[in-house]
């Protein structure tokens, strides 16, 4: 059976708890007998004040009488001053006696506080008798009528005062000591319980702090050692341990955080091992494409060495064929005017399609630079493709080839520079036308679709294999079919490609061998005519 879950902390809030209430009732005990035995300080205090006071009033009435003989007995009162202070102290006595017993009866210690003032009113009588009585000797010892002195002093005698207030001042001391013992022996009683059960209290306090420090220490240490072994379990490389429940719920969490990290990490090592596979694979495809890139490259130098000998070439014909003409012009007997214009036309016709030429390899190199230099606005394709197919249609009869137009939207307007776009449509009609067999057909079509206009333009000349459509882009790139069949300088599809692309467009070239070619071209289209080139 699974032990029930507890909170450590709730369990260590109980023990301060019941330890607290243990401390507060012992605090309670102490300060109610520190009442208690103050109670019984004054209590004592006060009842030793009475009975000092009744032994004092005592010795002073004693002494009154005693002063009262010897006057009587001398006839005259020898000590006038002593006989008033002994009157004014048994007063002063008397009446600090009725207050220590106005105190007392406050403390709740008079058990019948009416009785025992009724009794100082009674003694207080007396007193006031024999005052009364030495007052009424003096003055007849003063007026020397001694018969009235043996009267009045025989009355004190013989009338039972002086032995009612000895007889009643005995029994008040008597009970006066009799209560100062029972109070002294009170007050020791509880010093004795105090001092008694203290220990006892101690003894508890401390079993109590000894039970819950063992069984607080034994949970902390059982707990302590089950998450100290799963730590270095995990530390040692074995994720797969597992820290069991434990019955405080605090560590419980701890030992499950443990465990998630411990899964976390498994899974971490596992996504590691994975990640290390799939790097070690795009290492060896990287390692194959960097091969394969290295061999581009062989192609792409080959290609470039290839470049500048065809640029060489190109460029050597015209320069060839002008230096030819110049030198014939200059050479031999002296021409016509209409020679000279003749070969001064051809060295003109020589020098344009070499200019073409640089115009073209300037204007592939700013492309690539970013900075094709364009003449952007508002285009109809139409207005483009009308006189483009117009221009080439007297060449196309000659090779009795026909050229067809299919328009859909003849308002589709471009943002772009006129007369490059236009350049791009006639050099891919002028291929049409070139590469198209006698009697064929020549297709130029232009649709809109979305926000994209569509030109195509389609022969059915030789065609294209997939090699010379990979390649077609390329500079200076001739077919062997297009080598052996027409003339160029392999510039022309570059130039477009360079131009379409400067408008954010893109220009396709497929084809089949023997059954023609068709090329495709793609412009983002304007949403509305602003101005018609």
């Amino acid at each position: 059976m699974a032990a029930l879950k507890t909170h450590f902390s709730q369990k260590l809030h109980m023990a301060f708890a019941v330890m607290l209430a243990i401390t507060l009732v012992l605090s309670w005990y102490f300060f109610n007998s520190v009442q208690w035995f103050e109670h019984d300080i004054k209590r004592i205090t006060i009842a030793n004040t009475v009975l000092n006071g009744y032994r004092a009033v005592s010795m002073q009435t004693v002494r009154k009488i005693r002063l009262i003989e010897d006057s009587v007995t001398r006839g005259s009162i020898s000590d006038l001053p002593q006989w008033h202070d002994n009157v004014r102290n048994i007063r002063v006595v008397v009446g600090g006696i009725r207050q220590a017993l106005a105190d007392e009866n406050a403390l709740g210690m008079l058990d019948n506080g009416n009785v025992e003032l009724e009794v100082l009113d009674e003694l207080e009588g007396l007193i006031e008798t024999i005052i009364a009585s030495g007052e009424l000797i003096r003055i007849a010892l003063e007026d020397q009528n001694i018969e009235e002195v043996t009267t009045e002093f025989s009355s004190l005698n013989y009338n039972g005062t002086a032995e009612n207030f000895n007889d009643l001042m005995g029994a008040i001391l008597t009970a006066r000591a009799r209560k100062l013992v029972e109070a002294n022996t009170e007050s020791i009683s509880l010093a004795q319980y105090i001092t008694g059960v203290l220990p006892l209290f101690m003894l508890t306090l401390v079993g109590f702090t000894a039970l819950i420090a063992w069984l607080f220490s034994n949970s902390l240490t059982r707990s302590v050692n089950v998450l100290h072994h799963g730590a270095q379990a995990f530390t040692g490389g074995d994720l797969n341990h597992r820290i069991p429940e434990l019955v405080e719920k605090e560590f419980s969490r701890l030992g499950e955080a443990f465990n998630q990290m411990a899964r976390n990490l498994a899974e971490h090592r596992t996504g590691l091992r994975d990640s290390n596979v799939r790097l070690e694979a795009i290492v060896e495809e990287r390692t194959r494409a960097l091969k394969s890139s290295n061999e581009t490259l062989a192609i792409v130098d080959e290609n470039r060495r290839k470049l500048l000998a065809d640029i060489s070439h190109e460029f050597r014909t015209p320069l060839t064929v002008i230096r030819g003409e110049a030198e014939i012009a200059l050479r031999g007997k002296v021409k016509s005017r209409a020679e000279y214009q003749e070969t001064l036309t051809r060295i003109m016709d020589q020098s344009d399609q070499t200019t073409r030429l640089v115009d073209d390899l300037l204007f592939i190199a700013r492309a690539d630079a970013g900075e094709p230099r364009l003449k952007v606005r508002p285009v109809s394709v139409g207005s483009l493709l009308d006189p483009v197919c117009l221009d080439f249609k007297a060449r196309a009869k000659q090779k009795k080839v026909g050229i067809e137009q299919a328009f859909e939207d003849e308002n589709a307007v471009v943002m772009g520079d006129a007369g490059r776009l236009r350049q791009v449509f006639s050099i891919l009609i002028d291929n049409a036308l070139r590469y198209s067999n006698e009697g064929g057909k020549v297709e130029v079509g232009m649709e809109r679709r979305d926000k994209v206009i569509i030109v195509t333009i389609r022969d059915y000349g030789i065609g294209l294999t997939k090699e010379e459509t990979r390649q077609a882009f390329k500079r200076f790139f001739r077919g062997g079919q297009a080598q052996g069949h027409a003339r160029g300088t392999g510039l022309g599809l570059p130039v477009a490609k360079a131009i379409v692309e400067a408008h954010k467009g893109s220009i396709t070239l497929e084809g089949k061998s023997g059954e023609g070619a068709w090329a495709r071209v793609v412009l983002p289209a304007e949403d509305r005519l602003k101005a018609v080139a």
